[in-house]
């Protein structure tokens, strides 16, 4: 399964719950690929569409280490190909004033498909008093996460409409996340039996 949400809503923490709650894993994309999809982001001299093949490309490499690493039968995603698609499309739609680049939340084939995607929403005051509280130097687009409303529900609105079932908590609690998720798996006759820890 894959977790969706903006910076600081507690999504890392979450991830690591569930996957104890299930007796799994959880795969983080390593610094290494970050880097070179933001190197790739941040590159002038490629068109739009060579930007989309070459981060889609990251996401083909990182399918194979994921099944040379992953070994588990309930294994937690960090981030999903959703990341990339939902945030070029809301892109597209604010900042360019163009159709999406990906209309359809299909997943290619050689990417990590998850069988099911979550999106976290906490309070936005206390996501950004976490985002504070990290002393970490803000990128552009932490501040636009910060101060744009209309950019972060757009973003919330996208990953709704790929399919993200959306897990709206009242305060920042990545263990009662973990549980309410677990509920909705458990209670899902589209997703194969689970095994619930209750140690």
């Amino acid at each position: 399964m894959g977790l969706e949400a903006h910076d600081g809503s507690g999504k890392s923490t979450t991830a690591m719950e569930i996957a104890e709650l299930f007796n799994g894993s959880v795969f983080f994309t390593n610094d290494e690929t970050k880097q070179k999809r933001s190197a790739i982001y941040r590159n002038k001299s490629m068109t739009h569409l060579e930007k989309m093949h070459a981060v889609e490309k990251t996401y083909e490499e990182e399918n194979l280490e994921f099944h040379e690493k992953m070994k588990e039968d309930f294994v937690v995603l960090d981030r999903t190909w959703y990341s990339h698609t939902v945030e070029e499309n809301v892109m597209d739609f604010l900042d360019k004033k163009t159709e999406r680049t990906y209309p359809r939340n299909t997943i290619p084939e050689d990417v990590i498909k998850p069988d099911f995607v979550f999106q976290i929403i906490i309070p936005e005051d206390e996501r950004q008093n976490r985002v504070k509280e990290r002393g970490e130097e803000l990128t552009p687009r932490d501040i636009r996460l910060n101060e744009d409303s209309i950019y972060r529900e757009m973003l919330e609105r996208e990953r709704e409409r790929f399919g993200c079932t959306t897990l709206r908590l009242r305060l920042r609690d990545p263990a009662v996340c973990a549980l309410r998720a677990a509920q909705v798996l458990l209670g899902n006759p589209a997703i194969p039996p689970l095994k619930i820890s209750v140690d």
